[in-house]
């Protein structure tokens, strides 16, 4: 069989098609095609975030809605963002204060292994990168998204292209 509705590269989302500059020339209709697009906006800040949680979803929110990358519907995305940051925050912040023994503790058998916090550190940067890809967050994800803007004078302040320099994109 020459392949089935999962072969393939997974269709970009009609955003960040556009903010590429649309190098397939396609049509707005294909571009968006059947694809529903929810309406740029910031979602609502979950309440039972942690406090280092909350104050990433301050930082980062307006950037996302300025570059039309978040809507209302990825709270739960972002949630798991904040979250795995709030988390690995402070599994760095205790390495830290336990220097050495932050990275490499002893079993009771006496032998050498991976300390808690460093573990806890790995899996809560594993749940941000992963995350953050939907948003890209990282340059990676960025160079995924490929986003060029065209250099061109600007008689006015472009809110978005200022933040899309920001990112590098």
């Amino acid at each position: 069989m020459s392949g089935n509705r999962n072969s393939g590269r997974r269709p970009l989302p009609g955003n960040v098609h556009l903010l590429r500059g649309n190098p397939s020339k396609k049509g707005a209709a294909e571009i968006t095609g059947s694809a529903p697009a929810p309406k740029t906006e910031a979602p609502p800040c979950p309440s039972w975030l942690s406090k280092e949680a909350k104050a990433e979803w301050r930082r980062i929110v307006k950037d996302l809605v300025t570059l039309g990358l978040v809507a209302k519907i990825d709270r739960a995305e972002l949630s798991v963002y904040c979250t795995a940051w709030a988390d690995w925050k402070v599994a760095r912040e205790k390495i830290a204060e336990m220097e050495e023994d932050g990275y490499v503790m002893s079993t009771p058998s006496g032998y050498k292994q991976m300390s808690v916090w460093m573990q806890v550190a790995n899996r809560a940067e594993e749940r941000m990168r992963a995350a953050g890809n939907s948003f890209g967050l990282n340059p990676s994800a960025r160079a995924k998204l490929g986003a060029s803007l065209p250099a061109q004078g600007e008689l006015f302040p472009n809110e978005q292209a200022e933040t899309a320099r920001k990112y590098g994109l």
